[in-house]
């Protein structure tokens, strides 16, 4: 990603102004209505989506759109009776979709909690229609679907996975009061790259470093900068938030230290800098650290070669292994790094003795057409926490 963008920088500053503005297009975003019933929301969704978008498998658009639509999950009600009614709201992350929440949202119904999970603007349909989507859009989606949630459960949680991840954690600085609590799957404090401050600057220039089409339909194969330099400038607002004003709000976050997408040192940072209560617990994969175990902080080693893993890589810590799309034994393989290759694409996705991790050098030492590990064989011991950890700050906030 880094050359890639050193590379555009070059080839824009050699081109007239006029030749690399691209024209801002009128757009109509989904975006969650103030006191919009949820319902509501979905049914707006389902008629948006199906109109707008691009099928993988045009016979099978059933299966495709029941994917990104945004969804609820209720607790079961035979199981789950005297329970107080304890709600979570959960966002997925860039490119992706509500298909990516589903393994801890599953899980976290499990326990007994109310789950809904929302679409965030400019995703579901095609990766062009994040091109002028702002984070603006993000966080008025995000506050909207949350400030409605908390007038229907008693116990409201907020949480996310990667940019979803930072919506949540800025709700939650924002709403301390009311909030009980934040859980939060790789979020994205700051890019993990040296030079993602140039997105800004790049995004006027140019709406994309490269541009595939997805044989995934939960996901798009690629993103526009424009969408970049959003995370870039939301990212930057969240961590400056945090690290400002640090609260004792109880916050759950699950990350890699192999992170190719985010920068997990920053992660760390902001955890121990203004996360810092003491009922936050931080959860750390990684490759090369040893199992540890302290009062806010546990690490598991993630070196596990019997099962051709070598670190977990941003999107498989909330990954369920049983999943029967992204899981051990799912239908679809993660091999977006070789899309420049036809032939190491296609050998990452058909071997069966495959290795799989983070797009790191020690991985293509074992594999030089490696997967990314799209599943975390700590799953269900994860979600226990989780589900622990709501339980015991649940009348944080009441």
């Amino acid at each position: 990603m880094q050359q890639k963008i050193a590379l555009w920088c070059f080839l824009v500053l050699s081109l007239p102004l006029s030749e690399t503005v691209n024209a801002m297009q009128d757009q109509i975003e989904l975006i969650y209505e103030p006191d919009e019933p949820f319902a509501q929301y979905i049914a707006r969704a389902e008629q948006y989506v199906s109109e707008r978008k691009v099928w993988v498998n045009a016979d099978d658009q059933a299966r495709e759109l029941s994917a990104v639509l945004p969804f609820e999950l209720l607790p079961d009600a035979k199981n789950c009776t005297g329970e107080a009614r304890i709600g979570v709201l959960l966002s997925h992350g860039l490119s992706d979709s509500p298909f990516s929440m589903r393994d801890p949202a599953k899980a976290m119904q499990a326990a007994c909690y109310q789950v809904r999970v929302v679409l965030l603007p400019g995703h579901g349909t095609k990766a062009e229609d994040l091109i002028d989507v702002s984070r603006e859009d993000w966080r008025t989606t995000f506050q909207n679907a949350a400030d409605t949630f908390s007038k229907e459960v008693d116990v409201m949680y907020v949480g996310g996975f990667s940019t979803g991840g930072a919506l949540a954690a800025e709700y939650a600085w924002q709403h301390s009061d009311s909030v009980a609590g934040a859980v939060l799957f790789s979020p994205v404090f700051k890019v993990n790259s040296s030079i993602d401050w140039l997105s800004p600057w790049l995004a006027m220039f140019k709406d994309w470093l490269d541009n595939y089409p997805s044989d995934d339909f939960a996901k798009y194969a690629s993103i526009p900068v424009p969408a970049i330099a959003e995370v870039y400038k939301l990212s930057k607002e969240v961590r400056n938030l945090i690290l400002e004003t640090p609260k004792t709000l109880p916050v759950f976050m699950a990350l890699s230290e192999d992170d190719g997408t985010v920068d997990s040192t920053v992660s760390e940072k902001v955890f121990d800098a203004g996360m810092i209560g003491s009922k936050s617990q931080m959860v750390l994969y990684s490759k090369d650290q040893m199992s540890a175990n302290t009062d806010r902080i546990k690490v598991y080693n993630t070196h596990w070669p019997e099962d051709r893993i070598l670190g977990l890589s941003h999107m498989a810590v909330h990954g369920n292994p049983e999943n029967p799309y992204y899981g051990v034994s799912g239908e679809y393989r993660i091999c977006g790094w070789h899309q420049a290759d036809e032939s190491l694409y296609e050998a990452c996705r058909t071997d069966d003795e495959n290795w799989y991790g983070e797009n790191l050098s020690a991985l293509t030492e074992s594999s030089p057409h490696a997967a990314r590990v799209s599943w975390n064989p700590n799953f269900n011991a994860l979600m226990q926490e989780v589900a622990y950890f709501m339980k015991a700050n649940a009348n944080s906030n009441r």
